[in-house]
């Protein structure tokens, strides 16, 4: 048997589980997984897209970020009120006002990459944070968890099909092996998964309907997050965002799905909910 595949199946075995179980076990243990996920997610991007840059630079975002997340934990679980949402205006004038203090004549596309990080990953994190008190002040794990489900069905479906039947490229100049055949196979399985989830599992925060629609965005979505970070690494001349995980590159890797497929789950609910 390849290495390769036994250590992808290793670390592959113990990421599921461990998400499954934070997600699953409280809110707590649910908001530390995805502090977690958005500091490794942004660590690795600022460090691919600042790789020069002094400390202050290229954590600057990570410490933003951080910051903007545990503030909307803190505001989802009643801990502050609403009026804390205010709170990202003086954290943006704080790292405009960082600007002045830097020289090094290359302020303004520093801080470009800066916001796109916060934009691109810690608010679709905070979303999928949402997802677990949309209809309710107390913690519910169906929509996260079913979320996660339905992404790495997707993934999966896309890849088994991809391999069996791909023969149409999706969008060969940034990621030659998607195909659309492979979209298909997501689409189903992913279709299949999400009536189970409904069904089976008893995750009925919202309709079978309700459902079997987030799958397709999961699937639609989740098909542009990967190309757009495919499209971020072919820029960088790079392979993988980063080798935290053995056999499956970095966390941006595994994550990219989730930072367009969110916000398009997100805004349907908040609008048909």
């Amino acid at each position: 048997m390849n290495s390769n595949f036994v250590q992808r199946s290793i670390t592959g075995s113990i990421f599921v589980s461990a998400v499954i179980a934070a997600t699953m076990f409280s809110e707590f243990s649910f908001f530390i997984l995805l502090f977690v996920i958005n500091f490794l997610c942004l660590l690795e991007f600022y460090e691919l897209v600042l790789p020069d840059k002094r400390w202050l630079e290229k954590y600057l975002g990570i410490i933003c970020g951080s910051v903007i997340f545990i503030m909307f934990a803190m505001i989802f679980s009643a801990d502050l009120s609403l009026a804390w949402y205010y709170n990202l205006i003086p954290i943006f004038m704080f790292m405009f006002i960082i600007k002045l203090f830097e020289r090094t004549h290359n302020e303004f596309s520093t801080l470009a990459f800066q916001i796109l990080g916060l934009l691109y990953i810690t608010m679709p994190i905070v979303m999928l944070a949402k997802m677990g008190f949309l209809n309710s002040l107390s913690y519910s794990p169906g929509l996260p968890m079913g979320f996660f489900l339905l992404l790495w069905t997707s993934d999966t479906g896309a890849y088994l099909a991809g391999r069996s039947f791909g023969k149409t490229k999706l969008f060969e100049r940034i990621s030659p092996k998607k195909t659309l055949e492979g979209s298909i196979g997501g689409a189903i399985l992913s279709l299949i998964v999400a009536y189970g989830i409904s069904n089976l599992l008893g995750f009925d925060d919202v309709t079978t309907f309700d459902w079997m629609l987030i799958s397709l965005l999961v699937v639609i979505f989740g098909t542009f997050g990967d190309l757009f970070e495919s499209l971020l690494k072919r820029n960088l001349h790079i392979k993988d965002s980063g080798t935290i995980l053995p056999g499956h590159g970095g966390v941006l890797d595994r994550f990219d799905g989730l930072f367009l497929a969110i916000p398009a789950v997100f805004f349907y609910l908040l609008f048909t909910n």
